[in-house]
Order: structure tokens, then sequence, then C-alpha cells
């Protein structure tokens, strides 16, 4: 996510806490205050430096977005990778403010605002651009004081990580493992959820077959854990996890993809040329002896077929006189 200033001004340097805010909510707020504009930070990243455990900030970051110092906005562009941008104020903000912050993303195709004028967080499209407005999806209902990331939860997940594979970690843990353990709780996700994506990925992804030869172990892990490229929150692998059906957006996104490759294809092959067929070879009529004089010449008709067969008779009887035998008698049986 990035971090924005809510208004163009000087942060000034207060001798005690702000109203209404712990310490730890407080200190939250001035690393926002005091980091450049559109900087990307990390609650896990913060929370390693700070020594605090990330569920804390978590806690903070609810806490600060409930007191007005804090705008949560997450977005989606036409490509539909989704990006999260906090707004900081060092005072709580104006509901005019609050509209300057929605206009900055007036291009997005789907936008959420989490702040303290937003009763709940409700996905809306923005202005008419030439197509219907996308219908708004029901948001998640959680319990108010949900603590998505909690020790108990982080170690659950940890825990469902295979034991061929841990035994090829080293211990402790490194830190971005644990951090993409965080992410993934803190994005919705219940230890439950993530053990059974784990588990799933490690078969279905060709690891459990070839554990004994994996070089990067902790990058392994953190595929295992990580979201899906899908841009749907709600997407697991492509499963709907709340409705257990084949997720829409894959789908597209797998026609798309297909579609790509097959242009990429013909434009690296060239046009293709017309096939070529050969010749069929003919096939002669079948014919019997008698049209023997007709396959041979065409043009003989009737008449010559008569000369044909007057020859051969005319040949049978020279035959029959250089035997000194009489014409007839070749035909008739002796008595």
């Amino acid at each position: 996510m990035r971090i924005f200033r809510g208004r163009d001004e000087r942060v000034v340097q207060r001798a005690g806490r702000r109203p209404g805010l712990d310490a730890v909510a407080d200190g939250l707020l001035s690393t926002f205050l005091e980091a450049p504009d559109g900087h990307p930070v990390t609650l896990a990243a913060i929370a390693e430096e700070r020594g605090l455990p990330a569920r804390r900030l978590h806690a903070a970051t609810r806490a600060l977005i409930a007191s007005g110092h804090l705008v949560r906005v997450k977005h989606e562009d036409r490509g539909g990778r989704w990006a999260t941008d906090l707004f900081a104020f060092d005072t709580p903000l104006t509901a005019e403010e609050l509209e300057a912050v929605r206009a900055r993303h007036s291009d997005a195709v789907t936008v959420t605002v989490e702040s303290a004028q937003t009763s709940e967080a409700q996905p809306t499209a923005p202005a008419e651009r030439g197509t219907a407005p996308r219908r708004p999806a029901e948001p998640r209902v959680l319990p108010e004081d949900i603590e998505l990331v909690t020790a108990a939860s982080v170690r659950a997940v940890l825990d469902s990580l295979p034991g061929q594979l841990t035994a090829l970690l080293p211990s402790p843990l490194p830190t971005a493992i644990q951090s993409a353990a965080e992410a993934a709780l803190a994005a919705g996700r219940t230890p439950e959820d993530l053990c059974a994506r784990v588990l799933r990925r490690w078969w279905a992804h060709g690891y459990a077959v070839k554990a004994a030869s994996i070089q990067s172990p902790v990058g392994v892990a953190i595929a295992l854990l990580r979201p899906g490229a899908c841009p749907d929150p709600r997407c697991e692998d492509g499963v709907g996890l709340d409705t257990g059906t084949p997720c829409p957006r894959c789908a597209e996104r797998s026609e798309d993809h297909h579609r790509i490759k097959a242009a990429e294809r013909r434009a690296a092959t060239g046009p293709t040329s017309p096939e070529r067929h050969a010749a069929p070879t003919p096939t002669p009529p079948p014919y019997s002896s008698l049209d023997l004089v007709t396959a041979v010449d065409p043009d003989t008709n009737a008449t010559g077929v008569a000369r044909v067969r007057a020859a051969l008779s005319a040949a049978k009887d020279a035959r029959s006189r250089s035997l000194n035998l009489p014409i007839n008698s070749m035909s008739r049986r002796p008595s």
C-alpha cells in the first residue's frame, strides 16, 4: 500500500500525543505523516522495525480510521489490478476533504473508502463513463473488534507448512515468511483458509514430488502463503471462497491469456499459405473384354467392333486350313 498526506501542510512537532489516540496509534500516524507522498509501506515492516506485534499496528490503523486521522482507499484499475492507498491527516479530516480523496480515484473501476464518515466499507462505482456501473459486492461482515492477525493465528498458519519444507528452512523462520502469513490473515483469510491453501498448493504445484530438490525453501514457503493473481479478493486459486463455484474473473483472464498467446503465435509464424492438395488420380471405368477395343480407341463405334470380330473369325479359319481340317470340324465332336 502507499501512504499520502491528506493535506499539503507542514506537520507541526507535538509535545504530547494527539487527543483521543494512544501511544501506538499516535506514533503510527507520525510515521505516516513523515513518509514521502506515494511511499510504499507495510505494517509488517513497521512492526518489525519497532519491535511490535503486527496485530497491534492493525488495531492502531483501525483506531486512526475511526478517529478521522486516516482514510483507507482500495481501488481497482481497468486492468483488474487492486491497490490500497492511505491518506493521513494530522487532525481529523472534514467532509470536503473526504470528497477530495474520493475525487483522486475517479478513474478507478471500483473504489472502496474506509473513513470515520462512512459507516462501513461499501464498494462503489464511479460516474458513468460509457458503461453501466458495476453492482457493489456485498461486504464481508466481521465482528467490530475482530483481530485478524494474532500470534496464535500466525503460529497456526506457520505450523501448517509441510514437514519436508520446514526441514529445509532456517530456524528461527525468516521474517519474510511470517510477514507473508500476517499479510494473508490481514486480507481476510482465516487460519483454516490458509492451512487449506498451503496443503492444496503443496500438491498442485508439484512441490510434494520434488521436495528433496527444492533450491529455495523460503521462496516456496512464501509462494504457498501469498494471495493468488486474481484481482477478486474472495477468489481462492480459481474458486470463489464464499460460493465454492469457479471464479468468473479467472475464467475471463484465462480466455484473454489464450487469445494473446494465439495472436503471438500467429505473429511469430507469419501469414499461412493456402493449403495445397495433390490432384486426384483418375480411376478408369470398369470394362469387360468386349469393351477392349472401345477402351483403346474411344472413336471406335459398333461398326469397328464388328470388323474386329470378323478379323478374329478369319484368323480362326486360316488356322483350321493350316491343319487341313474342315472348318466346322473344330467345333464338332467326333462320332
